[in-house]
């Protein structure tokens, strides 16, 4: 499963630590249930747009 029960390859921001050759580290918040299910919406919200793009 992904970070906070996310599994679709969606692009969110999120806190990270940058390195010489990009992204070392994603720094997890502690998100309340509030929160978590407000980041969950917004990233299927995000997935249902995206998943019908053609590249």
């Amino acid at each position: 499963m992904g970070l906070y029960g996310i599994k679709e390859e969606i692009f969110l921001s999120i806190p990270c630590v940058l390195g010489r050759n990009g992204v070392s580290d994603v720094v997890k918040i502690n998100l309340n249930s509030e929160e978590e299910a407000l980041f969950k919406k917004s990233a299927e919200t995000l997935w249902n747009i995206q998943k019908d793009l053609i590249f």
